[in-house]
Parts: structure tokens; C-alpha cells; sequence
């Protein structure tokens, strides 16, 4: 096809759309395509023009439902140039900060490079309705853009003015009234005023040309409608009863103050009704219809509808497409008001709500500036993808509203609210789905990139690194899981257990690794400190402060703010990986040599030593449950909770800042050296059969540090049971 566009030539279609060869194409005409195959073999082995025949396995498409082979047609459809914004959609890219950084100029950019021209309409019923008119008499096309845009290009069918009936005897002893009448309520010497002034109103503005008149059939606007009848000469007066008064059902005949206490505010009045009655939305919804059915029928007239307060006021909300609360803002028109009305049909649904998808938007039929015939609309629906990648800007009703979101006034692109996002993580698939259409839309728009990260994460695979699939058999049940585990372990096992942009080979024995050295780690430290660290009924441990000499106090410390500035560090850059293992490493070093290290020191609460501890290790929970709240938020807060009460959320604190002045990198080096010389020592000791409680006398440690501080060398002898530890230079 491609070779034949390039040529000029035209698109040979051989086959119809149930997959049929055209009766053109002799002899298998009416013949599905794959039964043909055979047959067209050995037509071109009689012919002598078969090269070569042989089975081979290749890529094709099968219906993802029946696993019927699919057949690729060519059919007319709607594009969008992608093609021309070639150049501004890589230098848009080249702005945006990839994670995995190889997918920028690799599967991405690669995307970019040889883009193709967007296939932008489907054949549809659901869907966002692309926006084309076609004249059916010339054939001029038309995109519209809005709904003024829309309504410029309609004509009003007829003339409309609206009038409440004048004051009647039931408006002035403060009584409603509806069908049946309760009683036949006559208009009183105001309304008689009323309605000359309504019939001067209606002479002025349309020299009093009003060729029919709609009205309720309730006696007050029977009068009225009657009135203005015999004063300006119209002879059609058709009383319908879609314009009666709102039913007030068990209230008819009572005071409006009764009816209205019924209701709570006057939100309600829209969805309740007492016994018997009406909501407003059953009046609008019948009064709309009635001006639907009228304007239908009726072409070139002047219209005059008499009604009531409730119904005439909802109607023009309906007319406006005015919601709940912007129909509460819109005047209420006094008894004996006049008014015109533009009425232009529009897409919207029974009550009148507005409703731009079909069936509602097919109605709509437009002028031709060109021919003055009629246009309709193309019945293609748009890519669901362009829907998605309009998002940014759909979202905040943009270029209609909030302006200010997207692009702040007199600044460069880029500077909006609310736009661009900061960072979009959605999996790899969807550099050819959504992170491709949101960049698209906004190079279409010239409004540069719509976000400035993109995290694109790995497939879940099983454990043997196959697709999940029902008919394999390898599905695994997200909610199980999580019941079994809880979700903060899934959470930690995605982010900690291969970099982002690679696939997860799902094993539950990961899981497991992880809720055992991860999280119950945690649990079992808080467990300890709540068990000894707050044992004193004298020691209000909340109050104690961070000033302990002790080298382990001061190691953890100096340990956990230079992991609060590691894991920020890379949350900025969206390293999520590397940020969570370093956590991973921390919680074993605080559980696995600080705890350790540091119960002897729990055993007598009215110690120093004792305070410091419990200081210490108080600030580090609560400190890490702010760490870890996006990580593991259910974690974070439980501890958060059981340190800070209830009352409170780790989710409203600050995130930890790093104090620098608890930083001694010089002596996290030598408590990593320490661990070092134990670790070894004990692998000695295993290796010789030598018992950590047997003593020994010495340990010789080759080292370029010659110089311990005697902290340090008291915990690598208490460690390894050794009475004398002796620093020997590697040189000699």
C-alpha cells in the first residue's frame, strides 16, 4: 500500500468486509479468504508461476476472544498529521527525563524518529464523537470546536418568549396550587395590570407578532393566556398539560411556607418530592420535552409559552445546561415577567443535561455557510487514546476555563499550576500508548512537554519469566496476595526487588523474604523498644533529648541521616530502587548490631545509659516511620501510632530533613571496619571449631587503619569473647 501511495496508484480492495473476495475476483468470488488459500495455491502450481511453498512460523493476528485469525483491511478513516511534527516531537522528548534512562532515545525515541501519521476515528458507537459536519449538498466539511462554535453555526428554528402567568388569588394569600386545582384561582387586579404591561412588553419587542400561544391549563394561566390573546389578536391558544405547575402532591391546596419546609435546602428539591408530587427534575424533564416536541413541529414561528414559576425557571436551566448549582443562580422570574428565550437544539440527554456523546450529538443537524443546506456529523467516534492524551487539559476544562493551570499569562509554556506534571509512571507498553498520546497532544496544542519524568516500569511475570496468562494457568490472584501478605509487602517487594524498568518474576518466596527481613524487622524493633525502652512508670520517655556520648548512639545517628540524605537524593531522581534497598540495609544494621549491641543497656532503667538508649532509638522509629510512609504507608503509620498516639498521622508530618550535624562519616567508616574485623573473626572461629563463649587471648587484625577508638575495639572484643585485639600494619 505504502509503495502504491508513493506511486500514485490506487487502493485495490479485493476483499469485501465479512472477508469475502468481490465478485470481481474470478474464480473465488463470495469465497472467505482462508478457504481460498488452498485453492490459490493450485491455481498458481497449474499456472506454473508457483516459486516456492513451505510452512514457516511468523507473527499474525488472532482475535483475542476466539483465537480466529484476523484479516487487515484498508478503510477511509480520519487522520491527524503526526508525521510533520516529527522534529518538535524529539526535541520535546529530549526534554523529558527518562526512567530507565535508555528508553528516552532508544524504544521511545526510535517511536519518534520513524512516527507515523495518527489513525484517529473509529467506527463506534461509544466514544467521544469527532467533531465533523459535512454539508449534504456541497460536501464542504466542518470542525467544530466548542459549543458557541457549535450553536454559531445552528439557526433557531422558531421565536420563543417565556411568561409567568400573572398574579393570581393563590400568590396572594401565599397558597400553592396544582392539578386538580384545588380551586380555580383567578388573577387579581395586579395580575389584570400584569398582563397589559406584558402585552406592551411584547408589542415593543416584537411588534406584538405572535402567531401561537402554548399554555398550562390551570385556570390562572388560562386567564393570562387568554388576555394576551384577545389584546394582540392571536387566534391559537393550545393549553398543554406538560406546562402545569409542579405536582406538590400531598401539599396542593396548603401554604408554599409548608411545602417548603419539607425539604432540607434547595439542592433537594431537584431529586425529592413529598407523597404524591414532583422532583424538579420529573418537571424539567417534561417541560423540556415539550419545547423539544413543539420546536420539532414548528418551523419560522413566534412562540409565546405561558407557565408557571418552577417549571418556566427549570426550563430555561434546561435550555442553558445549567447543573444543580448554577440552575440555583438563575434568576426567578416574578408573576406577570415576560422574556425571549433563544432556544437551539442540542446534544443533550432527556432532562436536558448536557450530553455531547451519542446518540444526543447525531441530532444535530448545521447550516451551510456556503449552500445554506443541511450538515450532519460524520458518524465516527475519535481514538480512545486521544482521550487519554487529552487529560492534562480536559481535566481542567482547558482552553474554556483555568487557563492560568496550564499556562500562566505573559509566561512561557511550561509555567502552568498544574501543568506540566511532574513525573508519569505507567508500564513499558505504554510508550506507544499513553506516554506517547500525552506528548503528542501537547506538541499538537504547542504547549511543549506534558510531564518532566517518566518512571516506565517492567511486566509482572511468573517465576520462570512467562506472560500471566489464564489459559497457562500462571495467574496470580492480586487480592489473595495481598490478604496473605498485606499490601505494604507487595509494595516493598516491587520496589525493592529489581529496578524499575525491568520485568518482575514473580515468586511468593520473595514476598516471604521480604515481610520476614523488611517488615517484621521493624515490628520486632518497635515490639522491643515498647517492651523495654518504656518500662519505667518514672521516666517520661517523649521528653528525653539526643546527647548521649555513647558510640553506638552516636554511630546510628550519624548512620540514619546520612540515609535520609541518600534515599532523598534518589526519590529526586526517581530511584525508588536504590532509595528502598539502602532503607533495606539500614533497618538490619539498626536490628542486627544496634539492638544487639545495645541490650545490656535496657537492663537498669534508672541509668544514664539506659535514657540515652531509649532516646535514641525512640528518635529513630519515629523518624523512619517518616521515611518509609511512601513506601509502606500501613507500616509508617502503624508505628507512627504506637510512638505518637492516635490522634495523629505520619502522613501530615514533614519528611525528615537530614541534621548534619549528627553526621560523622569518619566513624560510620570505622563501625563498617568494626563489623568487618567481627565478621571475619567469627568465619575464623567457625572454621577452627572455636565457640564464641570460649575466650581467647588475642586476635591479630592486618590493617592500613593502625588506630581504633577504644569504643570501637570494646565491641569487636565483646563481640568475638577476645581479651586483647592487636592492629598490625598490612605491610608487615
Amino acid at each position: 500500500m505504502q509503495t502504491a501511495k508513493k506511486n500514485n496508484l490506487s487502493t485495490l480492495l479485493t476483499v469485501d468486509e465479512q472477508g469475502r473476495f468481490k465478485p470481481e475476483i474470478i474464480p473465488w468470488a463470495g469465497m472467505f479468504v482462508k478457504d481460498a488459500d488452498p485453492l490459490i495455491i493450485e491455481y498458481l502450481k497449474i499456472k506454473n508461476i508457483l516459486y516456492k511453498l513451505e510452512k514457516y512460523e511468523h507473527d499474525y493476528p488472532f482475535c483475542w476472544r476466539c483465537q480466529t485469525p484476523l484479516l487487515y483491511y484498508a478503510k477511509k478513516t480520519w487522520f491527524v498529521g503526526m508525521s510533520q511534527l516529527r522534529d518538535e516531537l524529539i526535541v520535546n522528548n529530549n526534554k523529558v527525563n527518562w526512567v530507565p534512562g535508555h528508553l528516552k532515545d532508544g524504544r521511545f525515541g526510535e517511536w519518534l524518529s520513524d512516527v507515523k501519521d495518527w489513525a484517529f476515528s473509529r467506527e463506534r458507537y461509544w466514544g467521544t464523537p469527532l467533531p465533523v459536519w459535512i454539508c449534504q449538498g456541497c460536501g464542504n466539511k466542518k470542525v467544530i470546536s466548542s459549543l458557541e462554535d457549535l450553536s454559531q453555526n445552528q439557526t433557531p428554528r422558531n421565536n420563543y418568549f417565556f411568561m409567568r402567568h400573572a398574579e393570581a388569588e393563590n400568590n396572594q394569600k401565599g397558597l400553592i396550587g396544582c392539578w386538580p386545582e384545588p380551586k380555580n384561582f383567578k388573577l387579581t387586579k395586579k395580575g389584570e395590570e400584569q398582563v397589559k404591561k406584558a402585552v406592551l412588553k411584547l408589542k415593543k419587542e416584537n411588534k406584538g407578532k405572535i402567531d401561537i400561544i402554548f399554555a398550562s391549563d390551570l385556570q390562572r394561566t388560562k386567564d393570562t393566556a387568554q388576555a394576551i390573546a384577545e389584546a394582540l389578536g392571536v387566534k391559537r391558544v393550545i393549553y398543554d398539560s406538560r406546562l402545569r405547575e409542579v405536582i406538590f402532591g400531598s401539599y396542593n391546596g396548603k401554604s408554599s411556607r409548608e411545602y417548603h419546609a419539607f425539604f432540607k435546602t434547595k439542592k433537594d428539591r431537584f431529586e425529592r418530592a413529598p407523597h404524591g408530587g414532583e422532583s424538579w427534575n420529573e418537571v424539567r424533564e417534561r417541560i423540556f420535552e415539550f419545547l423539544r416536541k413543539v420546536d420539532d413541529k414548528m418551523e419560522f414561528k413566534n412562540i409565546l409559552i405561558v407557565g408557571h414559576g418552577d417549571p418556566l425557571w427549570l426550563l430555561g436551566g434546561a435550555i442553558k445546561h445549567l447543573g444543580y448549582d448554577k440552575q440555583l443562580k438563575l434568576k426567578y422570574p416574578k408573576t406577570g415577567d415576560v422574556w425571549r428565550e433563544k432556544y437551539l437544539p442540542s446534544p443533550v440527554d432527556e432532562r436536558g443535561n448536557l450530553d455531547l456523546h451519542r446518540p444526543y450529538i447525531d441530532n444535530i443537524d448545521l447550516t451551510c455557510e456556503n449552500c445554506k443546506k443541511t450538515m450532519r456529523r460524520v458518524p465516527d467516534v475519535v481514538d480512545v487514546w486521544f482521550d487519554s492524551g487529552a487529560m492534562p487539559f480536559a481535566q481542567w476544562h482547558f482552553p474554556f476555563e483555568n487557563k492560568a493551570r496550564i499556562n500562566k499569562s505573559g509566561l512561557p509554556v511550561g509555567t502552568g499550576l498544574s501543568y506540566p506534571a511532574d513525573f508519569i509512571c505507567e508500564g513499558i507498553d505504554q510508550t506507544r500508548g499513553w506516554f506517547y498520546t500525552l506528548l503528542a497532544v501537547a506538541t499538537l496544542l504547542g504547549k511543549g512537554i506534558p510531564y518532566k519524568n517518566v518512571i516506565s516500569n517492567g511486566h509482572v511475570l511468573d517465576k520462570s519469566g512467562q506472560k500471566m496468562s489464564k489459559s497457562k494457568g500462571n495467574v496470580i490472584n492480586p487480592w489473595e496476595v495481598i490478604e496473605k501478605y498485606g499490601s505494604d509487602v507487595i509494595r516493598w517487594y516491587f520496589y525493592t526487588i529489581n529496578p524499575v524498568g525491568e520485568s518482575k518474576l514473580f515468586d511468593e518466596k520473595d514476598l516471604q523474604d521480604r515481610q520476614r527481613n523488611f517488615v517484621m524487622t521493624i515490628i520486632n524493633t518497635l515490639n522491643f523498644y515498647k517492651l523495654y525502652g518504656e518500662k519505667s512508670s518514672k521516666l517520661n520517655v517523649k521528653s528525653l533529648k539526643l546527647k548521649s556520648n555513647n558510640i553506638l548512639d552516636k554511630w546510628i545517628l550519624a548512620r540514619f541521616n546520612m540515609l535520609v540524605e541518600e534515599v532523598t537524593k534518589n526519590l529526586d531522581d526517581y530511584d525508588a530502587t536504590t532509595a528502598g534497598r539502602a532503607i533495606n540495609n539500614f533497618v538490619d544494621d539498626l536490628s542486627n548490631w544496634y539492638i544487639r549491641r545495645s541490650r545490656r543497656r535496657f537492663r537498669d532503667e534508672n541509668s544514664t545509659d539506659y535514657k540515652n538508649a531509649a532516646a535514641t532509638i525512640r528518635y529513630i522509629l519515629i523518624s523512619l516511620s517518616k521515611l518509609i510512609a511512601p513506601f509502606t504507608p500501613f507500616l509508617a503509620e502503624y508505628i507512627f501510632h504506637n510512638l505518637e498516639g492516635h490522634e495523629k498521622s505520619v502522613h501530615l508530618e514533614n519528611y525528615p530533613r537530614v541534621d548534619k550535624k549528627l553526621i560523622k562519616r569518619e566513624l560510620v567508616g570505622e563501625m563498617a571496619l568494626v563489623r568487618k574485623i567481627v565478621a571475619l573473626g567469627l568465619k575464623l572461629r567457625a572454621q577452627n571449631k572455636l565457640k564464641v563463649r570460649q575466650p581467647l587471648a588475642k586476635l591479630k587484625v592486618k590493617t592500613k587503619e593502625l588506630k581504633l577508638k577504644s569504643d570501637l575495639m570494646e565491641l569487636i572484643k565483646d563481640e568475638l569473647n577476645i581479651k586483647n585485639v592487636l592492629m598490625v600494619n598490612q605491610r608487615s
